[in-house]
């Protein structure tokens, strides 16, 4: 083999000689060792300078050569040899992360030149489900496009690796399709993630947690369908979340940190996702075990071994902080950033573009809630951050992604509005809402629908729109009453008594308020309780029931001397005395 290789290559100009020797000795490597990648990494990791283009192609033309002119034994050691080299290549954690998959892509490619369906169907079923694989790691290109071309060579390896024919081979590509539709970008994403989870779980069909000979298999497909329960849009979300939380808790049972720390630390993030989602159980107890998890997986998931997976969950980390209820929120907020910064160094926008943008918005969400520093100038960032992201999330590429980061933007235009006072920002943030909500409005996700119209209602209302922002309120509120949802309807109620109290709808306002306060008190709100009360009893005071507003403003009184608000007591204190002057 080694002396084809030099026969091939010393046809070619001298510059070359630093590959040759370099693709000699790792296929010498590759076909003495069978493949063992204790002895195939360190040389790629030597030579992980040579991993580039002109090494795929090298390699593609040694190849076509030896296909080309050997017997056909010859040709089937080789070819088996390349492909083990392209999966070694492939997995490859040093190196170029755009380079590797390029080189397996080239090799399996090369290789399906020589493995017809016709004429060798099992191996190139096999290539195609390694070609998949690759496409589902490949940097370069259109991510959305190269998840097309996972799925469809996932599915043309099914189409020969049967159940019933090869029931390993099957059920290890069903798993792999799983991945590729819980990553997809196009098509319904709640379609996708249902796919994913019919793929995981008929792979768990074979691959059973009883058959002795595969506990690693079978921990590794429960991992993979907690992550896909983790996301799911379908279905009730808790009870989502809970069969996530098992399905990794379950996986962690047989990959222990001793025996699988790179998978142990893969199933804690997971869990960590899980966690940071929940909804059963305290919110503030479900975000400590967040972080707890994210901690441990980072103990094994090393800038220096693992970068990309460090990243990741260093992404992970900064939103289980920016959420976290425990400890000081000031701290929480500047761990989040550090966090996000850190997730940035590997995420660039060359090498991880959609990575990239999706610490961008994560980052600008911080940047808004950030207490320390200047306030102006925390808004000035999170407004980069979002735009910075906007030139990866485009509306085309990336509907969903978008419409978050234009709603994300809105907001903080309002903000800064608030804060300058220029009449463009609100103008600008009513537009990014009625942009979002082209695709918002066609979402599965109830909270982000509700969380979108209630936030343009109150654009408009503080931009002065008050008519659109009455008929876009009540058009809510009529969706609301429908679903009988009324943790939804109690704050679009509130937001129509404000704007009927202000454009001097006072007896609607009153009535509106009352509804609204009657909703919050059932859900046991109580901030919102005195919120509504103050508000009530304001407008009660102008139009002269002077006993009903005394009650209201008293019972918010009381709640606002427990919570020790000043600012909130001093307007309630304002508003008794004119009652006790009346």
């Amino acid at each position: 083999m080694v002396q084809q290789l030099g026969q091939f290559l010393n046809l070619q100009a001298g510059s070359i000689e630093e590959y040759q020797e370099f693709l000699s000795e790792v296929l010498q490597a590759e076909w003495e060792s069978n493949s063992d990648p204790a002895v195939v990494y360190p040389i790629l990791q030597r030579g992980q300078h040579l991993l580039d283009d002109t090494f795929a192609q090298l390699l593609q033309q040694w190849a076509r050569n030896v296909f080309s002119q050997g017997k056909p034994e010859e040709v089937a050691g080789i070819a088996g040899v390349i492909q083990n080299l392209c999966v070694d290549i492939q997995n490859f954690p040093l190196g170029s992360w755009a380079n590797n998959p390029e080189i397996a892509i080239t090799g399996y490619q090369t290789l399906l030149e020589v493995y017809t369906r016709q004429a060798s169907p099992e191996k190139w079923a096999r290539i195609q489900n390694n070609l998949g694989n690759a496409y589902n790691k490949r940097i370069r290109g259109e991510r959305a496009e190269n998840l097309e071309l996972a799925i469809v060579a996932y599915n043309q390896s099914l189409e020969v690796c049967t159940r019933d024919a090869f029931p390993y081979e099957w059920a290890n590509t069903q798993n792999n399709l799983g991945t590729a539709y819980s990553n997809r970008i196009r098509g319904e994403r709640a379609d996708n993630l249902e796919l994913a989870i019919v793929a995981y779980n008929q792979s768990l069909e074979v691959y059973t947690r009883d058959a002795d000979a595969f506990p690693y298999e079978w921990a590794r497909r429960r991992n993979n369908l907690g992550a896909a329960y983790s996301k799911r849009i379908r279905g009730e979300r808790a009870e989502n979340l809970e069969l996530a939380i098992v399905a990794c808790n379950q996986s962690l049972e047989d990959y222990t940190r001793d025996a699988f720390p790179y998978e142990w630390a893969v199933t804690q993030n997971n869990l960590g996702n899980a966690y940071s989602k929940r909804i059963l159980g305290e919110k503030a107890d479900n975000l400590e075990l967040a972080i707890v998890a994210y901690n441990l997986s980072l103990e094994v998931y090393t800038r220096d071994a693992f970068p990309e997976d460090w990243a990741v969950t260093q992404n992970n980390l900064g939103t289980a902080y920016i959420n976290r209820i425990k400890g000081d929120i000031v701290e929480n907020i500047e761990t989040a950033i550090f966090c996000y910064q850190e997730a940035l160094k590997i995420r660039t926008f060359d090498v991880f573009p959609l990575d990239w943008a999706t610490t961008q918005n994560n980052l600008g969400n911080a940047y808004s809630e950030r207490i320390r520093g200047n306030k102006a100038e925390n808004i000035e960032n999170a407004i980069v951050c979002y735009q910075e992201a906007l030139k990866i999330y485009t509306r085309q590429a990336f509907p969903g992604d978008w419409a978050e980061t234009q709603y994300n933007l809105a907001n903080t235009l309002r903000e800064r509005f608030k804060l300058l006072g220029k009449v463009t920002d609100i103008q600008q943030a009513i537009n990014s809402y009625k942009q979002a909500g082209e695709i918002i409005e066609k979402t599965e996700d109830k909270t982000l629908y509700f969380n979108y119209s209630y936030q343009l209602g109150k654009a408009l209302f503080e931009g002065g729109y008050y008519t659109e922002a009455i008929e876009h309120l009540e058009n809510c509120q009529q969706l609301y009453q429908k679903q009988k949802d009324i943790s939804s309807l109690a704050p679009i109620l509130l937001e129509l008594a404000r704007l009927y109290h202000r454009t001097g709808r006072l007896e609607q306002a009153r009535l509106y308020f009352k509804d609204s306060l009657r909703l919050f008190r059932r859900l046991g709100d109580q901030d919102n309780v005195a919120s509504v009360t103050t508000a009530l009893g304001n407008l009660e005071i102008q139009i002269g029931k002077i006993s009903q507003a005394c009650s209201h403003l008293k019972e918010a009184q009381t709640y606002y001397q427990e919570k020790n608000n000043s600012e909130r007591l001093e307007e309630i204190n304002y508003l008794l005395k004119i009652l006790q002057s009346a």
